[in-house]
């Protein structure tokens, strides 16, 4: 009798990789989204950072009329206007001259993020580690894996103001690290960094030949008070502040207009530092195919020239916090108020313990929408990132309904 043939095993469509990756969170909040508006209940979602506020009209303009009657490539370079509007904005914001640093135009901010790591990992005979915040931005994780590279988070803890202080890390870690990524004012936190900090950080660089990565993406997202707050001669700036204001060499800095001007849909960011390792990646982005389309180019230009649109949104944001952060304080869940961001991190109530995602999924049941520690992060539980997009009278809604629930 003849044995059966084995039937073959289905081999994987994708790689190990791609097939075992955790689905991004913000999906899953979508997803929760979704079943709520199909079943007919109001909504109040502070779950995915993306304000609420419309795109100043000069921008929207531009980008209208600078849709050509003959489509072309788009430039991984961008367009000379544009490089002028971003450095301009470097002068006016930082004090930074062309001559420090040079500059490309990205995507946004993500993907720029994504594919820096493409470039570094392996830098240097080797150096294959690449250190981020723990809470963080999920990116870092996942670029530095697709790269190749060997992630290695920090935990952030409110002890020191929530700062990743590198110079404590292990020895091997300070070695073999290809880059570190710092993101000052912080998502999901709001913490902010100083210039002792920041200069600290630079001569560790420095003397680590370690790329530092600054995620500046809300360094223009801070409390509206300092606008209007007068400095004594010779004081420092009390704004956030970006490490090529310290030094370019090893630096790079990733901004966008997602959250300074309101286009997270257009995609429009930039890149500035190390001149040698934006000449490289500009090759590198040739490849990649994220060359910006030159009407959003248009309208970033608009967007880079312009600060009292930014300053407006900021007293929105500051509003925001003003209006929510009490009633968290109030609840034992929020210590300090943070000055950057939008975002609340607060703890959960102790009848909940560290079960942020239950915590989450029942506020969610009753219409409100906030991010899980465990989604956000690799190693923390117990705390909520409440994210101050919807406007004043929805939120006033949803914190009632939070009050209610934790009190139950």
């Amino acid at each position: 009798m003849a044995t059966p043939k084995t039937a073959p095993q289905p081999q994987s469509k994708i790689n190990k990789l791609a097939a075992e990756l955790a689905e991004y969170p913000m999906e899953e909040l979508a997803r929760i989204r979704r079943e709520l508006v199909a079943a007919g209940k109001p909504v109040f979602d502070f779950g995915t950072g993306d304000p609420k506020i419309p795109t100043w009209e000069p921008i929207r303009d531009a980008c209208r009329d600078g849709i050509p009657e003959i489509s072309q490539y788009p430039s991984v370079r961008g367009t000379d206007a544009l490089r002028a509007a971003q450095q301009g904005y470097l002068d006016r914001r930082f004090g930074l001259r062309p001559s420090d640093y040079d500059i490309c135009p990205s995507a946004g901010s993500k993907e720029a993020i994504f594919h820096i790591a493409l470039c570094l990992v392996g830098r240097a005979g080797g150096k294959k580690h690449m250190i981020y915040p723990d809470p963080g931005y999920p990116v870092y994780r996942s670029s530095t894996i697709f790269a190749g590279g060997i992630p290695y988070p920090v935990k952030l803890t409110p002890d020191n103001g929530f700062l990743l202080e590198p110079w404590n890390l292990p020895p091997y870690i300070q070695r073999d690290a290809a880059a570190i990524w710092l993101n000052y004012p912080h998502n999901p936190t709001g913490a902010t960094a100083n210039k002792e900090y920041w200069t600290q950080v630079v001569e560790w660089c420095h003397r680590t030949d370690t790329i530092l990565l600054a995620d500046d993406c809300y360094v223009d997202i801070y409390d509206s008070v300092i606008d209007n707050t007068p400095l004594p001669d010779g004081a420092d700036d009390d704004r956030p502040m970006t490490p090529l204001q310290l030094s370019s060499d090893r630096v790079l800095s990733f901004m966008s207009l997602s959250k300074r001007s309101g286009m997270t849909g257009y995609r429009s960011g930039l890149i500035a530092g190390d001149p040698d390792i934006i000449k490289a990646i500009l090759k590198a982005r040739a490849n990649f195919g994220v060359g910006g389309p030159d009407f959003v180019a248009k309208a970033a230009v608009v967007a880079w020239n312009d600060d009292m649109h930014v300053l407006e949104r900021r007293a929105i944001f500051t509003q925001r916090i003003a209006q929510a952060a009490p009633v968290f304080q109030e609840l034992g869940m929020l210590k300090d108020v943070p000055k950057a961001t939008f975002y609340l991190w607060t703890k959960i109530p102790s009848a909940f313990g560290s079960g942020d995602v239950r915590f989450c999924l029942n506020l969610a049941e009753q219409g409100v929408i906030c991010s899980p520690s465990s989604w956000l992060s690799e190693s923390i539980k117990g705390y909520a990132r409440f994210a101050l997009v919807p406007d004043t009278e929805p939120t006033a809604e949803a914190l009632q309904i939070i009050k209610d629930y934790v009190n139950s």
